[in-house]
């Protein structure tokens, strides 16, 4: 067959040949075994050329003559399809009967080499189509193909050998193509249902009765068909980490509105977002729940249906799916909580209001002393600058702090870093360097395991500080009152609220600076803080590791508060430590570029005078000073001490630069 079929309105006829002679004949001598092998073995060359039946014929047949008798049904529905219309308009690639089934040597359907088979179905219709010009209606048409090919269908088809798996004309038909917009396309939006269904039937069958099936039956064009879930040629397996993280976003782009959200704020979709489990998914978490987790796939039911998986009888069993030895109070956590909405969430508001109002406090207060300090000292500088004593001979130091003060510094270090790093891409999950992060600890779930690690890191530093402060209280030889409130405990006294009133006047008048004890007023706030704020995080973040345990305990709401606390708690940490702390270790006036002390554990005798001068003089009235009197620290230890600190400093820095962004972007 080499025909092309008759158009709308065509008869079979032969139309009158043109007698002039072309000049050169392409195809002229066709050999006469030239049908063997083919279906149309048995079929005479003037069945299909029907105008050389009287010899000698023209010089130019009339080729659309594959209609004539044999093939009525295909060309009417041909006739009536784009493919038609392409041909019409001149277009150089619209296809005939010859481009898709062959000359002389057509093969049956279910033949394995045959061009329309299916196993070659996608290659004959993507040969024209990726090399199709972009039009208003698909501007990309070689992405369509790629799309497929990259597609489970595909992969079924290719490397699986399924041959019922879904091809081009399963979903557009053979001869009567459509585009989408007609209501007779099989991919016209109104028709997607059934024809996935021709394949996916007990899907369809649930999807029918589903929230989104009704709404589609009662022709809301809002209500979502296969495609808006699934794509159209890219279409993902379900279990695959790429559906997996796509699915969040393709429920997203409907539930994003506002419309059905009632008097709440924001949407569904953010509120998810900015839930641990959409954080987790975000960061390419493939266990954390998502929407089809807890409301089904395509058995979707409003949430005051009984049969819904939401609703209050059916909650234990859907939370149970992740979480099966919860507790009767874990139904009260509320995956889309916002704790922006005062109205709806009264208590989660007010936590975040509190750390609101505190690190806006925290943060105006210090920051201010930093600055009127360097302010102050900038101008006082070229007047009077004190010297500094670090660099003045050591050959004798004060030793300040225990061996065991200097290793539980280091493990603070190291477990703040490492907890800032494995835990605050989850509040900032939006954010590209938050994914880099994660992949840089191989992925979410094992960033959750160093997570837990540097955690149990933080829980055992915690214990053995206090036990070092537990004996260090038996041993003590003063009586107990004083070694809890005298001037070598970090518990505040009022003396550090005048200390603060007289720098406070230093930075506005000059003059001189208050005399220091042991411990300054900002030393004691960063004790207190870690202290705190370790309690805090800690606590809050065992909840959230056990929440099933907890559940026994506690309403499923403390999860929603717990989820504020560790987070903004841990801003307020991070914030401070990487700014108000680096300032005050690093780079306040007489200081700058490091304090040593934290690393070598003792200062110069003239630096305590210089800068604790009432610890320095009732060292020596009280003749304590000679049993703390150390060998100093080689100057060899300067430079990699110098590199640690830059190091620390540099990191944390940067980490603060991008949290920053970050929180600029999400407002």
């Amino acid at each position: 067959m080499v025909g092309i079929p008759l158009g709308a309105g065509e008869t079979t006829v032969p139309e009158q040949p043109d007698r002039e002679e072309p000049p050169t004949r392409p195809g002229l001598f066709v050999r006469a075994d030239a049908l063997a092998g083919s279906v149309h073995e048995g079929v005479s060359c003037v069945e299909c050329h029907r105008d050389a039946a009287r010899l000698p014929h023209e010089p130019r047949l009339n080729l659309r003559t594959c209609a004539a008798s044999c093939h009525a049904e295909q060309a009417k529905a041909y006739a009536l399809g784009s493919h038609e219309a392409a041909f019409e308009r001149g277009e150089a690639l619209a296809p005939g009967c010859v481009t898709c089934h062959g000359g002389h040597q057509i093969k049956s359907l279910d033949t394995r080499d045959a061009p329309h088979s299916r196993l070659n179905i996608v290659s004959l219709c993507g040969g024209c189509h990726e090399r199709h010009a972009p039009s208003p209606e698909d501007p990309d048409p070689g992405a369509r193909v790629k799309d497929y090919l990259t597609s489970t269908h595909a992969e079924a088809m290719r490397d699986g050998g399924l041959l019922w798996s879904a091809t081009c004309v399963d979903c557009h038909g053979a001869h009567g193509v459509f585009p989408s917009s007609d209501d007779r396309s099989g991919v016209n939006r109104a028709n997607i249902p059934e024809t996935c269904g021709t394949c996916h039937l007990g899907v369809v069958e649930r999807y029918k009765q589903s929230v989104h099936g009704r709404g589609h039956e009662a022709g809301d064009p809002d209500a979502p068909v296969c495609t808006d879930c699934h794509a159209t040629h890219r279409i993902t397996r379900a279990s695959s980490l790429v559906s997996a993280g796509e699915i969040i976003n393709e429920c997203g782009r409907c539930h994003d509105s506002d419309d059905g959200n009632g008097d709440r704020l924001g949407t569904w979709y953010r509120s998810y977002l900015k839930s641990y489990h959409g954080q987790a998914t975000r960061l390419g978490s493939a266990l954390a729940a998502r929407c089809s987790d807890c409301h089904g796939s395509h058995d979707i039911k409003p949430v005051d249906d009984p049969a819904s998986r939401v609703s209050t009888a059916n909650l234990p069993a859907t939370c149970g799916s992740c979480h099966p030895r919860a507790g009767g109070g874990f139904i009260k956590f509320d995956p889309h909580a916002d704790y922006r909405d005062a109205k709806h969430y009264p208590i989660l508001f007010g936590v975040w209001m509190y750390f609101i109002v505190m690190m806006s406090g925290v943060f105006t207060f210090f920051g201010l002393h930093s600055l009127l300090w360097f302010l102050r000292a900038r101008k006082e500088k070229p007047h009077a600058a004190p010297p500094d004593t670090r660099a003045e001979s050591k050959a004798a130091a004060i030793r300040r702090f225990t061996t065991l003060n200097r290793i539980n510094h280091a493990l603070v270090v190291i477990t703040f870093f490492g907890l800032t790093a494995t835990g605050i891409p989850l509040v900032f999950s939006h954010e590209q360097w938050a994914r880099v992060l994660m992949r840089m600890f191989g992925g979410v779930q094992v960033a959750g395991v160093w997570h837990r690690f540097f955690a149990v890191m933080l829980i055992v530093n915690f214990i053995v500080h206090f036990y070092g402060l537990a004996r260090a209280f038996l041993r003590r030889t003063t009586p107990w009152h004083r070694w809890l409130f005298g001037p070598d405990s970090l518990v505040p006294r009022w003396k550090d609220a005048r200390d603060v009133a007289g720098m406070i006047r230093w930075f506005f008048r000059g003059g001189a600076q208050p005399r220091f004890d042991r411990w300054t007023y900002w030393e004691k706030f960063d004790y207190w803080a870690e202290v705190g704020g370790s309690v805090i995080i800690g606590g809050s973040g065992l909840l959230l590791w056990f929440p099933e345990i907890a559940s026994w305990v506690f309403p499923g709401w403390v999860f929603n508060a717990a989820m504020i606390v560790h987070g903004y708690e841990a801003l307020l940490a991070i914030g401070f430590i990487f700014t108000i702390h680096f300032f005050n270790a690093h780079l306040r006036p007489g200081i700058f570029p490091v304090d040593e002390v934290i690393f070598t554990g003792c200062v110069s005798e003239d630096e305590l005078k210089t800068h604790r001068p009432e610890e320095y003089e009732r060292l020596v009235r009280t003749g304590r000073i000679g049993s703390l009197r150390v060998r100093a620290p080689g100057g060899q230890w300067r430079t990699p001490i110098l590199l640690t600190a830059v190091a620390l400093v540099s990191i944390g820095v940067l980490l603060l630069v991008l949290i920053i962004i970050g929180g600029l972007r999400s407002l």
